[in-house]
């Protein structure tokens, strides 16, 4: 089915295709994490997280396409839910909140930006949990280098994570990363 024609122009209006990621554009990666998720049956929010959850830049790809002074416009376009999700992925430590998962039932979100440490509802950490599978499994899938390099470390995180994820994104994960 794919992302509504107006949404994904507005995509395209940031200059997302001028922006380099592994394997080509960053329109490509934005679009395919877009389809796995849609694939996985997601919410229209989450789908709609994964097709701009790098606009902010992330704690690996730190290449902003717009600043988070633009919050409000991505609300806009994609609506509040997907928005928050945006950021809170966008902002993540990961290596502070990877570090979390099989070693506490509270798991806390540290924004890279501010510093700020705030505690996960479980369905946002559900929410942040599939966006990340389907990021890193849009990865893997379209760059063998990309998975043979981090399979052992994604399987580890992804069986962590496991609780958190939904039994497509689950097996998806554990297939990918199994080698």
């Amino acid at each position: 089915m794919g992302p509504k024609e107006n949404i994904l122009k507005q995509l395209e209006e940031l200059s997302v295709s001028n922006f380099e990621h592994l394997n080509g554009d960053l329109l490509s990666h934005l679009l395919e994490t877009f389809q796995i998720l849609e694939e996985w049956g997601s919410p229209e929010f989450l789908c709609y997280a994964g097709l701009f959850h790098a606009v902010y830049g992330t704690f690996a790809y730190q290449n902003p396409v717009i600043g988070t002074n633009a919050r409000k416009e991505i609300v806009g376009i994609i609506g509040e839910k997907a928005e928050t999700l945006v950021y809170l992925y966008g902002s993540c430590d990961r290596t502070h909140l990877y570090g979390q998962f099989g070693n506490t039932k509270s798991i806390f979100h540290k924004n890279r930006f501010t510093g700020e440490i705030t505690t996960l509802t479980r369905s946002i950490l559900n929410d942040l949990c599939e966006l990340t599978a389907a990021n890193e499994l849009q990865l893997a899938l379209s760059d063998n280098s990309f998975r043979n390099r981090y399979a052992a470390e994604l399987k580890n995180l992804f069986s962590r994570m496991n609780p958190y994820l939904s039994s497509k994104a689950a097996i998806l994960c554990s297939s990918v990363f199994s080698a």
